[in-house]
């Protein structure tokens, strides 16, 4: 009797244990999201020998010098984690605590631009979370009127400009208001690529599964992460899996069966 054939549909979750810092032990391990692609592949380097001996050259001989073990996935999943692996960066935690009376000014007119408020060294991106923004212009007047002249956005700490005669007459603007107390996630860059192991639980709808493990890879951006689209974002990663010593690059493992 033919063996069975094992048509298979892929289907499976990806889980990714992150190495702790300065070590290759990998941390829990945190599932990865949804992934709609997810490749293996691996390229071999051959020394051939051919004999001379008569007649046109044959081989006789081959021998494995090199094998590169690599990967891709996507992820539509567009949690904080992922895009920290994008950009070589990590999560983290801002607690802000509450600091009222700040204050900022703006030379010149500021018709048509966005004024960032809370914009320092310590914190570029600026200041979240504000209330009771109180603008002091110069000249006094006409005085502005809020959703006509400019509108604030409290939660981004952002002051937008319209273009009016109002604001258009403005030599300055200074501002006044209240940082409140909050807590965000942050991502900030980095140049290292993030080290862990990779787990694949397949799932098939069809065809049997086989579940891989691989003990040391290295993730890396590979393409376009598209902010602004028509399509749902994803994120490419590409895959480096590296041989951990003691071990082997990749487990395949099918599901017990009892005997």
């Amino acid at each position: 009797m033919a063996a069975p054939q094992n048509y298979t549909l892929g289907r499976g979750m990806i889980y990714f244990g992150q190495f702790a810092p300065g070590t290759t032990t990998p941390t829990a391990e945190r599932y990865f999201g949804n992934t709609p692609e997810f490749n293996l592949t691996i390229d071999v380097e051959n020394l051939d020998h051919y004999s001379s001996d008569q007649g046109i050259r044959e081989k006789d001989d081959s021998v494995v010098l090199q094998a590169d073990r690599s990967g891709s996935l996507t992820t539509d999943s567009i949690r904080p984690d992922n895009i920290a692996l994008f950009f070589f960066g990590a999560k983290e935690t801002v607690t802000v605590v509450a600091a009222p009376g700040q204050t900022q000014s703006f030379d010149g007119s500021p018709a048509g631009l966005a004024i960032q408020l809370g914009t320092n060294a310590l914190n570029p991106a600026g200041a979240r979370n504000v209330a009771d923004v109180v603008l002091v212009t110069t000249p006094p007047t006409p005085a502005l009127t809020p959703g006509l002249d400019y509108n604030v956005d409290l939660a981004r700490g952002r002051v937008l400009f319209e273009e009016t005669d109002n604001v258009k007459a403005l030599t300055k603007v200074e501002f006044t208001y209240d940082v409140e107390a909050s807590k965000r996630d942050r991502i900030i860059s980095g140049s290292q690529p993030v080290e862990g192991c990779l787990r694949y639980i397949a799932n098939n709808p069809k065809g049997g599964n086989f579940d891989y493990f691989m003990p040391w890879v290295k993730i890396t951006p590979n393409g376009d992460y598209a902010l602004k689209s028509d399509e749902w974002q994803t994120i490419p990663f590409a895959l480096e899996i590296l041989k951990k010593p003691g071990l082997e690059a990749i487990y395949c493992d099918g599901q017990p069966f009892s005997v």
